[in-house]
């Protein structure tokens, strides 16, 4: 019999309705930058990953008229699916993604978690959803490190959790670092804080390892030693650089023509330590995505898998074939 009614955060670590550690080794997945979903998606192709996880991408709005419509409906079935082939779907909203500040994170995106129809759906899947508050929202170091910036962050979020759990969704809830999701060292500030504004203690704290500038290796270390719950919810091989069109290559063994991260960080350095930590991380991306060297398929199935791919898949340091964990979720 379950000990808990959802997943549920204790310490570092997430755990299953049993009390089993659960440590996330997953993908992320652009569902809604795929204009073929609902009609089809490639769902089951990531299930072939052996993936424990799927952060799926979501919007209240995705802005172009042109997309095909999707539904509560769509994401209701599709929550189904994740369960069904042993994934923890990770919901989470990008309408926000890289915004500079958090002034629309409660009036545009908590307004849709806590919507009574989305709390509904959410909550037929609540003992294995969790909840990603919103994608990459809030910048700190960006603003020269205003602390009167961070106490804002702060407090949206704090009003975030508070609304989602009155609302009824007593699920972990996932919150991404500042500045992109780049900024793991913000926890050390207001790590604690954040999960002492849950009542429930439930709160996974993500950072983002676009890390060619900003090198956080330094700081898992730190977060460890702190006993923080973090996790990696996007790292890649490659990053974007100052426009649209200039990336810098995180793969030690350069299979993209990108020049190196200045700083020489590698996505190889940080799967190393935070598989050494016992710390979740999940892939950007299955695609579609604007970079191709990026994505971990080429089209999205799974015998052809680009050279991220290969590596992220059946590297026998850190390949999600041999070292994720999957656990019944239905």
């Amino acid at each position: 019999m379950p000990t808990h009614p959802n997943l549920y955060v204790s310490g570092r670590f997430l755990h299953t309705r049993f009390g089993t550690k659960l440590i996330l080794r997953g993908i992320d997945l652009p569902l809604l930058d795929d204009w073929n979903f609902p009609g089809s998606d490639y769902l089951d192709a990531v299930a072939q990953s052996n993936a424990n996880a799927v952060r799926i991408q979501w919007y209240v709005d995705y802005g172009q008229a042109a997309r095909p419509p999707y539904s509560l409906a769509d994401l209701d079935t599709f929550l189904h699916r994740c369960a069904a082939a042993e994934m923890v779907p990770i919901l989470m909203l990008a309408d926000l993604t890289c915004a500079a500040d958090t002034s629309q994170l409660n009036p545009l995106l908590v307004a849709w978690w806590t919507n009574p129809d989305v709390v509904a759906v959410l909550q037929k899947h609540a003992r294995y959803l969790i909840i990603n508050i919103a994608n990459e929202v809030g910048f700190y170091h960006w603003t020269g490190d205003d602390p009167t910036v961070l106490d804002t962050w702060l407090a949206d979020y704090t009003t975030a959790i508070t609304s989602i759990r009155a609302a009824g969704l007593n699920v972990p809830l996932m919150i991404d670092a500042t500045d992109c999701g780049s900024s793991l060292d913000i926890f050390l500030t207001v790590g604690a804080q954040l999960i002492a504004a849950d009542p429930q203690h439930n709160i996974l704290l993500s950072a983002h390892a676009y890390w060619a500038g900003y090198d956080g290796l330094s700081f898992i270390n730190q977060c460890v030693t702190a006993g923080l719950p973090i996790l990696f919810g996007e790292m890649s091989n490659i990053q974007d650089g100052d426009t649209d069109d200039t990336y810098f290559s995180l793969d030690e063994n350069r299979t993209d023509p990108n020049p190196p991260a200045p700083n020489g960080f590698t996505y190889q350095a940080l799967l190393a330590a935070a598989f050494h930590h016992e710390i979740g991380w999940l892939a950007w991306s299955w695609g579609p995505d604007k970079n191709s060297d990026r994505q971990l398929s080429t089209d999205g199935t799974f015998p052809n898998l680009t050279p991220w791919g290969q590596d992220f898949l059946t590297n026998p340091t850190y390949g999600l074939a041999t070292h994720s964990h999957r656990y019944k979720l239905l």
